[in-house]
């Protein structure tokens, strides 16, 4: 009985130190939080809401888990003038766990330092004297495109990547990334195959009348040489401020960007590096969306044409092998919509022989698989239909949303004629 006490006890105890131990860890993702400031009284209660978001993910700030082990009420404000995109760093805590030889706090600012912005501020009177001295309308490139979103105006920038004082602005601004691309890493800005586009708020404080102009997004563009005289620009980084994200700006954007490409004499056509699948929605929406009204202006009715006339037109237009492709089961996805159920079918059921075709070549006469047959080991049966089954429905739900987004898009165009 004695011995069953004690093991109890034991267990009661390790229950306990658990227990402790886990008021210590903290998931990064709920303590770190981003505010911008135009003001110093930013600093302390946020003139809007919308001034202050939190990460996507932090995995490589804080690793695969990204917790943060050694703190109690742990907070991590980083802190971003609105313009210049300097930074402060405040990290408060009210109690660190002691140091022993079983266990340590995580150094947190040994983790934050290479993915922050250069020269930033750990002491709040150092930040305010950089709020004091910001210059409120800065803006770097030539303005090659505006527009306006609920009441507010944008610039839409080229940036030059001779200019010094550019280069460090934005080297402190891409250092949101890291937070929100998976895998993001900051660009050369020595290579000069890079080129730069950002977006521009301008901003009029309605109580003073004071006027700020703030960088919201960018997207960065690298032109590959394509032999013999060619360049291929592939699309890396685009990013748009969580505070400024599903407002139409990333669509004005890529529109911008992808007008400047296409015009490049040299530009073969236009790539994306590792689109993601919300990047590729946007993308669907704007060349679908581009296509549509040049095919309309050209009176060219994109079910007479087959897919050889269809493609051609398509990289006429700079739009790659792949993405053309979509583009085109965009619109005639949209067009068998109009013309009803049957149509429909035979446009979905074209689809699913032209995935069945690609599974079929990949599973037949593969070189591996036969090497691995005659040495004797055994593959597993590839089971076709289940696998064209799959890619259709998932291919047909990523053709769906786009064509329900253009044709929402349309209808309105419509209705306000």
């Amino acid at each position: 009985m004695a011995d069953k006490k004690l093991c109890e006890d034991n267990e009661l105890v390790a229950s306990c130190e658990d227990e402790e131990m886990m008021t210590y860890k903290k998931s990064s993702l709920n303590v770190v939080s981003f505010r911008i400031v135009r003001e110093e009284n930013d600093l302390e209660i946020p003139t809007k809401k919308s001034n202050s978001f939190k990460p996507d993910m932090a995995h490589q700030i804080f690793g695969e888990s990204e917790m943060i082990f050694g703190y109690r009420q742990l907070s991590i404000g980083l802190y971003y003038l609105h313009n210049s995109a300097k930074c402060y760093v405040d990290v408060q805590f009210s109690d660190q766990i002691p140091e022993s030889d079983l266990c340590k706090a995580d150094d947190i600012m040994k983790a934050l330092n290479p993915w922050l912005p250069e020269n930033y501020r750990v002491e709040r009177d150092d930040f305010k004297k950089d709020i004091r001295e910001e210059n409120h309308t800065t803006i770097f490139g030539e303005v090659i495109d505006t527009f306006e979103v609920e009441n507010s105006n944008f610039k839409i920038t080229i940036c030059d990547m001779k200019n010094a004082d550019f280069k460090e602005f934005h080297q402190r601004f891409e250092t949101f990334i890291v937070w929100y691309i998976d895998g993001a890493n900051f660009i050369d800005l020595e290579d000069s195959r890079w080129t730069i586009f950002y977006v521009y708020e301008e901003y009029s404080n309605p109580n003073t009348n004071k006027k700020y102009c703030s960088p919201v997004a960018f997207c960065t563009v690298y032109k590959f040489y394509l032999y013999p005289n060619s360049i291929r620009p592939r699309i890396s980084q685009f990013f748009v401020l969580p505070t400024h994200q599903k407002r139409g700006i990333g669509t004005n954007l890529y529109s911008t960007v992808f007008k400047h490409l296409k015009a490049l004499p040299d530009a073969e056509d236009i790539t994306v590096e590792e689109p993601t699948p919300v990047f590729q929605k946007l993308r669907d929406f704007c060349d679908s969306l581009y296509i549509y009204r040049d095919l309309e202006e050209n009176k060219i009715n994109i079910s007479t044409q087959n897919h050889k006339q269809i493609n051609a037109y398509l990289r006429k237009h700079k739009i790659c092998k792949r993405q053309a492709q979509r583009v085109f089961d965009i619109l005639e996805c949209l067009t068998t919509h109009k013309n009803g159920y049957r149509e429909y079918v035979k446009f979905t059921e074209s689809i699913k022989a032209r995935i069945a075709s690609e599974v079929d070549k990949e599973s037949r006469g593969s070189k591996r698989l036969c090497n691995l047959e005659r040495t004797g080991i055994m593959t597993e049966p590839i089971d076709k239909k289940a696998s064209v089954n799959a890619e259709f429905n998932k291919y047909i739900d990523s053709l769906e949303r786009p064509v329900s987004r253009l044709r929402s898009h349309l209808a309105k165009i419509e209705a306000n004629k």
